[in-house]
């Protein structure tokens, strides 16, 4: 790896801190928000240590005197997190460990520059959604147009082992196509995706198990 630059030029620095808090993710099978969680929390790493490149010259020279206030540093906030979940218990567990999230971070701030730092009252919040993803038109949870990612696990269940509710999902999926009998229930979340992102520049990446591109499903999808 390349030795990272002493003084990284300011105007980079703060075109990325600007960028990374308009980023919007969408994870349309969100569970208890791991996905989201993470990434919220590898943003806030991200934009710290970005901070810390911004004011490392007032950090060495004082502990003690700012030019500039802690509390309006932080940029990116959990309402950049969206995500559908058919259950609502986890659903909510999603928005607290968001909010958890939130909290560390916001502690690693104040650390980092010795100043308390804290969102409370809490005025923004995770855009997550009790809803079936099946059923569910992505474009009214986010729009395309704001959304930058599309990320997630959804769930892998074969043929041989879907319910009547869940077969009955994928009919609503892949409408007038009827021959989806052979592919696995995950294959759903791909083509609701695939339609959301078309004629955008949004980013996609599902978890999924290798059959989907392989063996008899492959043609059918």
């Amino acid at each position: 790896m390349p030795p990272r630059p002493t003084n990284p030029p300011t105007a980079r620095l703060e075109a990325l801190h600007e960028r990374i808090a308009i980023l919007r993710f969408l994870d349309p099978a969100c569970g208890c928000g791991n996905f989201l969680v993470i990434t919220y929390r590898e943003l806030r790493a991200l934009e710290l240590e970005i901070l810390l490149e911004l004011h490392r010259n007032e950090l060495s020279e004082t502990q003690h005197e700012f030019s500039f206030d802690v509390t309006k540093l932080s940029k990116v906030d959990v309402d950049q997190m969206h995500g559908i979940e058919i259950e609502e218990f986890p659903a909510k567990i999603t928005e607290v460990a968001l909010w958890l999230a939130d909290h560390q971070a916001n502690i690693a701030l104040s650390e980092t520059f010795g100043q308390l730092y804290r969102r409370i009252p809490l005025k923004k919040s995770p855009h997550i959604v009790c809803a079936n993803a099946l059923r569910t038109d992505w474009k009214t949870v986010l729009p395309p147009e704001q959304c930058s990612y599309v990320l997630g696990n959804p769930p892998f269940v074969g043929k041989h082992y879907q319910n009547a509710e869940q077969k009955a999902d994928m009919g609503v999926v892949f409408g007038e196509f009827d021959n989806n009998g052979d592919v696995d229930f995950v294959v759903s979340w791909f083509v609701k995706a695939a339609d959301y992102i078309r004629g955008t520049t949004i980013r996609c990446a599902l978890v999924s198990t290798k059959n989907i591109v392989q063996g008899e499903q492959l043609p059918i999808i």
